[in-house]
């Protein structure tokens, strides 16, 4: 096993790893991540390595090497390069390879000699490679050679000058005064390779409650987009400087779904990490899996993949298009209309239609359609924003592009899911890649709705109203002579009219110009062997074909088998046959249940070979005209498993895909039945019969008055269509001055009608039943109608292995209620303003041998909406009584649990509803319903390279004023605080003055430890660097504006700080407190373990005692006065924290008011003891499922299991 072996090496290198200049070579906190000690450029460096899958282990796997923040420039570049040329080595070579190319020496001033034969690292790589390096201070833009080695090496620093940092955080400050919450991992400011992330809230991108259910995202969560710069940032100058294979390697793009605004560094490494395609489809399903568990961590969307691919392959060439005049919808038609030439920028002179404005929806919120580029014309771009707009356009417009090509659908192509255009080459990509869903996912969590789209499927296909086929996957089927005396070579035509005779389609005379005939053999059906004749000739099939054999004596009984083995020819064993079950047409007759066809009697197996003939599949699919391709179908469908069988089998081979079911599923059913569920462009949703915990719905969400039907939630459209057809709704209202603002009605049509509907949406671009009453999509209020058009009474063919034995299909839509505006209102409402329309539920009549969707008691939503009492819809039982939960959930009055989560949230009125508050864009960065920026994240926006003077009404921030605007006022805040988006940094209008006295804190009444004896040199280091940093700080900074104090005189053990925090605002309940009871500071103890800065130090609070959580306390201090934070723990801290940052973020933590404000206890000791301390931080990571660091306990006791 790749992880056992990974683990065998790192021990040994951790026993007696014999390498010159390496030691102490320790285990990481993450999983495939260690530590050593190197001698480089003079000094040593703790370095750290992280192997991102260890699956790949130790073959192909990659390799992350990252420098501690002193290190020199030199030794952070070097490690990039290794990084590169350490793909496949093991842990002992690995550290052989950093050993010679950091030129490390041991106590004797040796150098290491690599093994030639172990290593094949740096010194092959082409001499063009020195040319290419530039001992520049910056990376200097440059082109290269089209024709140079892509794994050409880019140097892993950029000089961090002033101008550098100041572009950094002006890039940055526009990305988060645009409404995106900014983070950042690794060394941004110093110029090292570190990743950026922007996001925003799901529920700020516009989209309906429908498309985020089929797209499997949460309104709370965020969309993360992750930009890597393995060479330090760039910025969008840079880019433009670059051809395209340059950016590439200086720049790369990932997008995906969290509940927390930025990844950790692990997540950002497996984010970039290359995977192949059976190791990334695997990711995926298994994240998808867990996604009902509320993961908390980074994972990808639905739709990752695809444009993670549009971002590497065209991103930097789409810029270079932008910057010559195009808008992104000509930047992209260019692409796609010259892919296959290459063009020089001067003859992008270009033809006026990739120069004209792009026509986008107004239903979209400015968030989504904001183009930086267009709107800033004459200022400097920051590149992430650009980057993060461009993900925008992909992600929440998916359905507006091909999964493959990226080219515009058409525009009356309206779906909630996104697909494929119709070229073959982009279905077969799409199947073949693993774009579309999980069909495992889907039939573990949705069987019937599988079994509903094959039934809809199979039946127009068998009614010859199937008109899109899996084309371009070169499918082999079986000739079309192989079973078209099954089929008796007709295809019913589709309903035309209530009680006429159906036409017959005949099969063609020619089908393809290669002619197929049965060829002989014998057959022992008890043995599963088949004999040949003729053992001189050729075996005419390869082991994992399949063939349909079938028996002289009984040739109406096909048998289609996979061929298990060929190698004792002319002897060939087959596994199990498998046989179809051809039904009859059915009657749909009204409320008639539709048993399963009858079973005929098998004979008895006899064992010895007799006469049989076989065909090969070996008919290309797409070789076939309409009428087969149907015709295969169908016949590959007839010998599908049922779908609770795949379920079980899926359910017993836990980690196995479908496709593993080789002796039962031939590979053309199964790409049939994959293209089935991956061109389902609707969101359908089975409502329960009954509350499950695991259920997508309730049965809440079940409408009363339907009894013996099963019901779907139903949604069809683009993602936009549910805010166009609100925006239809208060328009008309308003107009019309409506009390009920909709209506539901009815909406019938043939089975074989509904696998397009579910595809294409409703529209009236056919006609099926005539229009005696105009164009349009027509609708009724009486059941009993619209039942009339869905084909009950007329013939039906039904999947044979279905277990829904679906008869009928009707869907329920809402309308806008304006009759009178209809093309019809009598007898039928007829309305061609698609927009006006939006279906809310599917209806389907099944026929099971069970009965039980008939047997199921009705009982009436709690919550329904009110109907016009004129245009009522009327049902089985007579009116309904639709649920609340049937519209979306801005339009539903709201609960105290809204109105509570919204309370605090500036909003702005729509002016047509009382219960549709609408967010608005960019507000304070969503903090009251997620956890606060982080304070890393928040000092990058604090310029101290740029100095302007401050007028006397304007004074520097204090630690209050920081508490209240969340971030830090400078300088450069100062340049741009004209800005209606940067008004949250908010100007405190005087100096406040503090009572605390440094120096007066009794050190002989603390709990002081020793210096531990498992103190390393890398910590001991570490350590000193930032406690320097932090005195230089205190040194500049006045008492009252700092907040916080060290006692550099009482500095004994760098291990263990004490640090008192002061000057709260005086009008906090805290601040209020301390004052009564006489506290003029609150005094916090710092431990810090062995592998600092890899894992957080421990912060406790010795005293005052606060008040506990569950007395009505707050401020994220536990009962033992350990601090409740996760960027203490190893789930939320990063290498590249400073202890400033940590100081800073605790004193807010401990100020905020949310949920509850801090307050002092009234009575008990007045200080904390370790270990109380202890077992509350321990409690409080189990409680948030947060990581505890290795070797807590022996760090937190100073490496005694004492209590202090």
């Amino acid at each position: 096993m790749p992880r056992k072996q990974f683990r065998e090496d790192l021990g040994k290198a951790v026993e007696d790893a014999f390498v010159a200049g390496i030691s102490d070579v320790q285990e990481g906190d993450d999983d495939g991540e260690f530590t050593f000690q190197c001698v480089a450029d003079g000094g040593q460096l703790q370095i750290s390595a992280l192997i991102p899958d260890l699956g790949d282990y130790p073959s192909c796997h990659t390799v992350m090497m990252f420098a501690p923040d002193d290190a020199p420039a030199s030794v952070a570049g070097a490690l990039s390069k290794i990084s590169d040329a350490a793909a496949g080595k093991s842990v002992i070579q690995l550290l052989e390879l950093v050993s010679r190319e950091l030129e490390s020496t041991d106590r004797d001033g040796d150098r290491h000699m690599v093994d030639s034969q172990d290593y094949d690292g740096l010194e092959d790589d082409d001499d063009d490679d020195a040319d290419e390096y530039f001992p520049d201070d910056e990376l200097a833009p440059r082109q290269f050679d089209g024709h140079h080695n892509h794994s050409t090496f880019i140097e892993g620093y950029t000089k961090p000058t002033s101008l550098f940092r100041h572009r950094i955080r002006s890039d940055l400050m526009i990305a988060k005064s645009n409404g995106f919450k900014v983070g950042h991992l690794g060394g941004l400011m110093d110029g090292l390779g570190c990743y950026v992330s922007l996001s925003c809230r799901i529920f700020k991108l516009g989209i309906s409650e429908e498309a985020m259910q089929a797209w499997q995202v949460e309104p709370t969560e965020y969309l993360v987009v992750i930009f890597h710069y393995p060479s330090g940032y760039k910025s969008m100058d840079s880019i433009k400087s670059y051809d395209a294979a340059t950016a590439r390697r200086s720049f790369g793009v990932r997008i995906g779904i969290s509940t927390t605004y930025k990844p950790t560094m692990q997540e950002a490494v497996r984010a970039f990490a290359t995977l192949n395609k059976e190791d990334e489809k695997r990711r995926e399903d298994s994240q998808a899996e867990s996604q009902g568990t509320m993961n908390k961590g980074f994972r990808n969307s639905f739709i990752s993949r695809p444009i993670n691919e549009l971002l590497e392959e065209r991103f930097p060439t789409l810029l270079h298009y932008r910057y010559n005049g195009m808008p992104w919808s000509g930047a992209e038609d260019f692409y796609n209309d010259h892919i296959a030439t290459n063009h020089a920028h001067s003859d992008l002179g270009l033809n006026d239609q990739y120069l004209e404005a792009e026509l986008v929806s107004t239903a979209y919120p400015a968030l989504v359609t904001s183009d930086h580029i267009r709107e800033s014309v004459n200022q400097e771009h920051s590149l992430p924003l650009v980057g993060m707009q461009f993900v925008l356009r992909h992600f929440v417009r998916c359905t507006e592009f091909c999964l493959i090509c990226f080219t515009k659908m058409p525009d009356d192509l309206q779906a909630i899911k996104p697909y494929v255009c119709d070229k073959h080459l982009c279905l077969y990509q799409y199947m073949s890649l693993g774009f579309g869903p999980s069909i495992e996912h889907e039939i573990l969590s949705q069987p019937k709705v599988v079994d509903l789209l094959i039934s809809f499927c199979y039946t127009s296909a068998r009614l010859s109203s199937l008109r899109d086929f899996p084309s371009g996957l070169s499918l082999m089927v079986p000739p079309n002579v192989a079973y078209d005396k099954d089929y008796t070579n007709t295809q019913t035509q589709n309903y035309v009219a209530w009680k006429q005779p159906q036409p017959v389609l005949q099969a063609p005379l020619a089908t393809t110009g290669v002619i197929h005939q049965a060829q002989k053999m014998r057959y022992n059906a008890v043995t599963r062997e088949i004999l040949f004749e003729n053992k001189d000739e050729k075996c005419p099939f390869r082991a994992g074909e399949w063939v349909i054999i079938r028996t002289n004596e009984n040739p109406s009984r096909p048998l289609h088998c996979r061929i298990s083995d060929t190698s004792l020819f002319p002897s060939v064993r087959v596994a199990e046959p498998i046989q179809s079950v051809i039904p009859e047409p059915l009657a749909t007759a009204p409320y008639s249940p539709v048993g399963h066809p009858p079973t005929k009697s098998t004979p008895a197996l006899v064992n010895e070979f007799r006469p049989a003939s076989f065909f090969i599949y070996n008919q290309n699919f797409d070789d076939l005209p309409d009428f087969h391709k149907r015709e295969a179908i169908y016949a590959m469908l007839d010998i599908l498993p049922k779908v609770s069988e795949m379920r079980q089998y899926l359910a017993r081979k836990a980690q196995s895909p479908l496709s593993s079911w080789v002796d039962r599923l031939p590979p053309a059913a199964l790409g049939i039945l994959r293209w089935i569920i991956a061109s389902n462009r609707a969101c359908i949703m089975q409502v329960d019969e009954v509350d499950e915990p695991n259920s997508g719905r309730k049965r809440e969400d079940r409408l009363y008055g339907m009894p013996g039907w099963s019901q779907y939630r139903f949604a069809m459209g683009a993602p936009d269509k549910e805010r166009k057809f609100i925006q239809a709704v208060r328009e008309t209202t308003e107009r019309l001055k409506l009390k009920h603002s909709t209506l539901f009605a009815w909406h019938g049509s043939p089975i074989g009608n509904w696998h397009s509907i579910i595809r294409e949406g409703l529209h009236f671009n056919h006609t099926t039943h005539g229009r005696a009453y105009g164009h349009g999509v027509y609708h009724s209020l009486d059941i009993n109608t619209s039942m009339s058009y869905s084909g009950l009474g007329q013939s039906c063919y039904i999947w044979p292995m279905s277990e829904l034995r679906v008869s009928t299909a009707m869907a329920l839509n809402e309308i806008v209620n304006a009759p009178k505006e209809y093309v019809s209102s009598t007898p039928h409402l007829v309305v061609d303003q698609l927009h006006w329309i939006q279906t809310r539920y599917l209806f389907v009549k099944d026929n099971a041998a069970n009965g039980t969707t008939a047997a199921v008691k009705e009982n009436k939503p709690l919550q329904s909406i009110e109907q016009d009492p004129k245009m009522s819809p009327r049902g089985v039982t007579g009116e309904l009584v639709i649920p609340i939960h049937a519209i979306s959930g801005s339009r539903r009055p709201q609960s105290r649990s809204i109105k509570d989560f919204t309370k605090n949230k500036r909003q702005k009125a729509s002016g047509t509803s009382a219960y549709d508050p609408i967010d608005i864009e960019g507000d304070e960065d969503d903090d009251s319903a997620s956890v606060a920026t982080l304070e890393e994240d928040l000092v990058i926006f604090y310029d101290e390279d740029v100095h302007v003077p401050q007028p006397d009404d304007d004074p520097l921030p204090t630690p209050n004023s920081l508490i209240k605007g969340k971030s830090k006022v400078s300088g450069f805040f100062s340049k741009i605080g004209s800005s209606s988006k940067s008004s949250h940094f908010l100007k405190p209008t005087s100096k406040p003055l503090t009572d605390y006295v440094p120096g007066t804190l009794d050190y002989s009444t603390l709990p002081m430890i020793q210096q531990p004896t498992w103190a390393t040199p890398g910590a001991s280091r570490q350590l000193m660097k930032d406690f320097k940093e932090l005195i230089k700080v205190q040194a500049n900074e006045p008492p009252h504006i700092l907040g916080w104090h060290i006692d550099e005189e009482r500095m004994e053990n760098m291990y263990q700080w004490i640090v008192e925090l002061h000057s709260f605002d005086p009008t906090l309940p805290l601040a209020k407190d301390m004052k009564s009871k006489g506290h003029k500071s609150v005094v916090l103890e710092l431990r810090f373990g062995k592998d600092y800065p890899m894992s957080p130090p421990f912060v406790r609070v010795v005293r005052p005692r606060f008040l506990g959580f569950q007395q009505g306390g707050g401020g994220h201090v536990t009962a033992g006065g350990a601090l409740c934070m996760e960027l203490l723990t190893n789930s939320g801290w990063s290498a590249v924290s400073s202890i400033e940052s940590v100081l800073l973020q605790v004193r807010v933590a401990i100020s905020s008011l949310d949920p509850k404000p801090a307050r002092l206890a009234t009575n008990g000791p007045i200080d904390y003891g370790v270990g109380e301390a202890v077992e509350a931080y321990i409690r409080a990571c189990a409680v948030h499922n947060w990581t505890v660091p290795a070797g807590f306990k022996e760090m937190a006791y100073g490496g005694s299991e004492g209590h202090y």
